[in-house]
């Protein structure tokens, strides 16, 4: 499948919804990171891909919005273990569903500002 040509073609294309409502609907703490969730409940994390894909989404947003090394510190897990986890799930749920649709990586903000409003050193932004 091309994805311009997708992009170009004359119907809409639709992107999933929240990620970290519906993990707190399904009890997801307060403070606890919503991207553990890929490696703790993985079987949550695909049902939310799977029923977005029932509901029509084109687009599956990987459950990684804040898996930077910035957001995880003291946590058991790396960025790329969630990160690719997450991919992994999101990848699962498409192939899954039998239809086409694309999986994106959703990238977050670090949560920190950078040096002089912030104490964030512009290289350790750019690890």
């Amino acid at each position: 499948m091309n994805f311009f040509a997708e992009l170009a073609g004359s119907r809409m294309l639709f992107f999933d919804g929240g990620m970290g409502t519906l993990l707190q609907d399904a009890g997801l703490k307060p403070g606890e990171l919503p991207e553990s969730w890929n490696i703790s409940h993985p079987d949550t994390v695909l049902s939310i891909h799977q029923q977005y894909l029932a509901a029509g989404a084109d687009f599956i947003t990987t459950n990684t919005f804040g898996a930077n090394a910035l957001k995880l510190h003291g946590s058991p897990y790396t960025a790329r273990q969630l990160t690719e986890a997450g991919v992994q799930l999101a990848r699962q749920a498409v192939a899954q569903s039998g239809r086409k649709a694309f999986v994106a990586l959703d990238i977050g903000p670090t949560g920190k500002l950078l040096k002089p409003l912030g104490d964030l050193d512009f290289e350790a932004a750019v690890d």
